[in-house]
């Protein structure tokens, strides 16, 4: 607020908070709380402690100096400059007390060289005095804001010489003092004007403020860079979700049409059925007609017929009594010929959608008599990872192993059960190699079966080995500098479905694109505020043709399409629902919304993909600096920067379990960032201080790690954030050694 309006509320600052009236003689505790020094001498009175004191206001406890003397609080002379400044703000309703005369009145003119008050009365006499002539003297009534501001900044005054100035500073003391203090009090002791000492202490103040700022900088850079990496993985989440929604449903679609064929079939039959037995059903009402004629005709003769009659030869009786053990044999016959309609579902079918994974693989082969099997194995297969069976197939009559039509399938079994069945996964018809891809879950001995429609493949089951797979760097790119494909703290990194790898920098405040090979592709941003522009861009995401980018000295998030063209932003410094106070991690949960971890509000807050504000995820005590929060099934996972441990809560905020502490062990973490979820379901966490990255199940069992501190291949230098690409391989960036690094 401007100075006039300070001035106009200067009410507010000049009342101790204990005794809820204006300061006498404020003290102020390291707290900055400051209060009436007789205040603080009724509190220690009535607590009966004389070496230590609780604030009134926020409870800390404090020692007090001089042995329990109150009084050696350091004077808050900025409360004092403001009592000085209210006589200002009070002249038109109680007047102003002269300084000479003691007489209230309402039109004063105030000496800023005197610092005091003087009526229009005594004022003639201060002007007629030779030394007083270069005095600065202006009336109240035409103060301007800068005045206000002067007697704000006028020295402080000794508490012990009313109107002596405070210009030393005791070395010995260590206190402010007047020039009767150093005669009197302080002789002897070493001095130095206070105006040398404010300086010379402003200046290692400063140095220190700026000292903590690149500091505070350097730390808010390295953890905004170490979440970025989560977010291309639940893009990648979705596109594969998405992928599998369309494969079943093509498979549904499929199945139904299966359906419908066997309805048109069922249709059809019954059509047929049916025209079959409504012919019977008329012929059979003929006849019913003809015996009705037959037995009226009967039933005439009998009654006029004699018994002569009746016995001698009639063709029309000998017919009726004929006709009788025919209907018996057709009345068989009928009942015999119901056509019956049964379903007998395809066993198998549901057999193999139960027990094999949905993706599918058609190969060529010759008859399976024909070929033998061996299987390379897993020499360093990963758990939790996607390993490799190498399965080759001879075939002495060097034709095509398989055809398109049947059906190549593995089956893994572990001690457990069947783990897995897939199909393969790349084939080489020209020497007979199929490789299959298997996702480890455990250690140990396996065997593979390999089948053709059904039929095991000469030599199969084979034993592999499944052992734990240590992570091998095959890739590094980027070295420190600014030029293009050059790299400065790199903080955040993600990957979208053609591989690309985007990475935020904080050193050189822009987002570079590179392939999967590390070679550059593009760019965009620079150090700024405006549109486009970034300071220390932190956590970042590809989602639906954009990249979200995590502003984090700026306070805000930005979009710009996948070409690096301004799209869209929101936030701003505060502690509003829709203001940050340093985004760092930021990810894309299953819904298509953005997660952003606000790390100094403490809180997790959710955004639809335009800006809109949906919800906010922690009370207090919840975090202490969430770093980054990512959504994977129906739990958000937080990883809790200086709490030095994993938390995880459903989706509705609520929370569940939290796993790791401080430390170097296995499971333990110093200062987690960025967290990523692999193809197998497992967390990787970068495990920042540690200079590592260790792996995870969901429930916070420790799987593995890898890194170690250092500057070589495989070692890190602080790594901040993972991005998983689509062959599996773990894309890791490196702060402090200013690279990515790739792994398999």
């Amino acid at each position: 607020m401007d100075i006039k309006t300070f001035v106009d509320n200067i009410h507010e600052h000049v009342c101790c908070p204990v005794c809820m009236t204006r300061f006498t003689n404020p003290k102020q505790f390291p707290c900055l709380h400051s209060f009436c020094l007789r205040c603080l001498q009724r509190i220690q009175q009535t607590s009966g402690i004389r070496d230590t004191i609780s604030c009134p206001e926020c409870r800390r406890k404090f020692r007090i100096p001089g042995n329990g003397n109150l009084n050696a609080f350091p004077t808050n002379f900025r409360i004092n400059s403001l009592l000085d400044a209210l006589p200002v703000t009070e002249c038109k309703t109680s007047g102003i007390k002269c300084g000479n005369c003691e007489k209230t009145s309402g039109e004063s003119t105030y000496c800023f060289t005197c610092c005091s008050f003087w009526c229009d009365d005594c004022l003639p006499l201060h002007n007629r005095i030779k030394i007083f002539k270069e005095h600065h003297v202006l009336a109240l009534k035409d103060f301007r804001d800068e005045d206000f501001e002067n007697i704000l900044k006028q020295p402080a005054f000794c508490g012990k010489h009313e109107k002596k100035e405070l210009e030393l500073l005791c070395q010995v003391c260590k206190i402010s003092i007047c020039s009767v203090c150093a005669l009197t009090d302080h002789e002897g002791h070493a001095k130095i004007a206070l105006e040398d000492a404010a300086k010379e202490r402003k200046s290692r103040i400063t140095a220190a403020i700026e000292s903590k700022k690149r500091r505070a900088l350097e730390k808010m850079t390295r953890i905004a860079k170490i979440d970025e990496n989560c977010i291309k993985i639940q893009e990648q989440a979705v596109t594969v979700k998405t992928n599998v929604k369309q494969f079943v449903a093509s498979l549904m679609t499929a199945i139904e049409a299966k359906q419908n064929e066997i309805f048109d079939a069922v249709e059809n039959k019954v059509k047929e059925s049916l025209e079959f037995l409504m012919e019977q059903k008329h012929a059979i009402e003929e006849e019913v007609i003809t015996h009705k004629t037959a037995i009226e005709k009967t039933e005439v003769i009998l009654k006029r017929s004699t018994s002569a009659q009746i016995v001698q030869p009639n063709e029309f009786l000998d017919k009726v009594i004929q006709e009788e053990g025919e209907e018996e044999y057709l009345a068989v016959c009928d009942g015999e010929s119901l056509t019956t309609f049964v379903f007998e579902g395809n066993e198998e079918l549901f057999h193999d959608i139960n027990s094999n994974q949905i993706g599918c693989f058609f190969a060529t082969k010759t008859s399976s008599k024909d070929s033998s099997a061996e299987g390379k194995g897993i020499s360093e297969g990963t758990v939790g990872l996607e390993a490799e069976i190498v399965v080759t197939t001879r075939n002495s009559r060097k034709e095509r192993c398989y055809q398109e039509h049947d059906r190549v399938t593995l089956e893994i079994r572990t001690l457990g059960g069947r783990d897995s069945a897939t199909k393969p996964q790349i084939q080489d018809d020209k020497d007979g190699t199929y490789k299959f891809s298997y996702f480890a879950k455990e250690t140990g001995t396996c065997q593979a079966s390999v089948k053709v429609n059904g039929e095991h493949v000469r030599g199969s089951p084979f034993e592999v080995q499944v052992k734990r797979r240590e992570f091998r760097p095959v890739l590094s790119f980027g070295h420190h500098g600014s030029d293009a494909g050059m790299l400065s703290i790199p903080c955040g990194v993600t990957v979208n479905d053609k591989d690309e790898i985007a990475v935020s920098e904080a050193g050189n405040h822009r987002v570079q694109i590179f392939a999967s090979d590390g070679s550059y592709l593009r760019s965009f941003g620079k150090k700024g505020n405006q549109q486009g522009e970034f300071n220390s861009p932190a956590g970042i995401a590809f989602h639906n043709e954009k990249i979200i980018v995590a502003d984090c000295c700026n306070n805000r998030v930005q979009l710009f399409s996948n070409e690096g063209h301004y799209f869209n932003q929101f936030g701003g410094e505060g502690s509003g629902d829709h203001q940050f106070r340093f985004p760092y991690g930021l990810s894309i949960d299953s819904d298509g919304n953005i997660i952003v971890a606000d790390s100094s509000s403490k809180l997790i807050k959710i955004f639809s993909l335009d800006g809109r504000f949906l919800r906010r995820i922690g009370t207090e005590g919840s975090f202490s600096f969430p770093f980054h929060c990512i959504q994977h099934d129906n739990y958000l996972i937080v990883s809790d920067y200086v709490d030095h441990c994993i938390k995880v809560l459903n989706r509705e905020g609520e929370f569940l379990y939290k796993f790791g502490k401080r430390g170097k062990g296995d499971g333990q973490f110093d200062f987690p960032g960025c967290l990523s979820v692999d193809r197998a379901g497992h967390l990787l966490v970068c495990d920042s201080a540690n200079h590592r990255v260790q792996v995870f199940k969901l429930s916070g069992e420790f799987v593995t790690k890898f890194g170690a501190h250092g500057t070589r291949a495989g070692e890190f230098n602080k790594p901040c954030s993972t991005a998983v690409l689509c062959d599996g391989r773990i894309v890791v960036c490196d702060f402090e050694n200013h690279c990515v690094q790739i792994f398999s």
